[in-house]
């Protein structure tokens, strides 16, 4: 079993990795021998979490890009083919939010939220496919969310492009398992992420509320969900492939 959570060095590719469960998820999986391809549209915030792995004796590169931007993602493929030849694995965590309700919901905000949330894991899949396919038991993780399986006030575009990420990612493991690809989804539930923090100082949600709903009684710390987001592109999940999991502590059974 330990052995087979270790990545040998092999690429993994982390996009939205300056902060939050990516963040996470990178120092997990550089903690499990990965070299961690770190992606964000920042590269002071890539920097400083690069840092951070080689400072705990991990490996890790940076590749600043916007993967809402299909030219970006060309860029970023090209780097890991360059740099690489092949990945191991990719975690598909870019994401953003908006709170409204849809009568109040521009066009413009609506197309800018469904290009980070859903166009760019279509970018990042189409793009990396053949190189994971140059890997031995290689992976496709995609962040969703609970939002993909139950509605929540005032989320329209949220819900409905983690919803289309969950659909994406079970058409994609059945044109891509018998090829030995495994495409999972994993669907985090309330995380005191720094963006969910920024909502709760603005009081623009409820923290009361929503604890509410989760029958551990607390929020999850990001590194609990990356945790699971590594073992989930480990060779310790094989046999785990057009799944959505749910990593909610409880929230959706509710």
């Amino acid at each position: 079993m330990l052995k087979s959570l270790q990545f040998n060095g092999e690429a993994v590719v982390v996009t939205g990795s300056g902060t939050g469960i990516g963040r996470s998820t990178a120092e997990t999986l550089a903690e499990m021998g990965a070299t961690v391809v770190l992606v964000a549209r920042t590269q002071s915030k890539l920097d400083e979490v690069k840092a951070a792995i080689e400072k705990a004796g991990g490996k890790a590169e940076t590749c600043a890009a916007d993967v809402s931007k299909e030219a970006d993602v060309g860029k970023l493929r090209d780097f890991v083919k360059g740099r690489f030849g092949r990945c191991k694995a990719v975690v598909n965590n870019a994401g953003n939010n908006f709170i409204a309700p849809v009568t109040e919901l521009s066009t413009e905000k609506w197309r800018e939220l469904m290009a980070v949330d859903l166009d760019s894991i279509y970018f990042m899949c189409r793009d990396f496919i053949p190189l994971l396919l140059q890997s031995k038991n290689p992976a496709i993780l995609n962040v969703a969310s609970t939002f993909a399986h139950i509605g929540n006030p005032q989320m329209p575009v949220y819900c409905a492009a983690k919803g289309g990420v969950v659909s994406f990612t079970r058409q994609l493991a059945v044109d891509y398992g018998p090829k030995g690809l495994r495409v999972n989804s994993i669907c985090p539930g309330p995380t005191l992420s720094p963006r969910v923090k920024g909502y709760f100082d603005a009081g623009k949600a409820d923290p009361a509320g929503t604890l509410q709903k989760v029958m551990l009684g607390r929020f999850a710390q990001c590194e609990e969900i990356g945790n699971v987001a590594a073992f989930l592109v480990s060779d310790a999940a094989t046999f785990v492939h057009g799944a959505s999991i749910l990593v909610d502590g409880g929230q959706t059974i509710n």
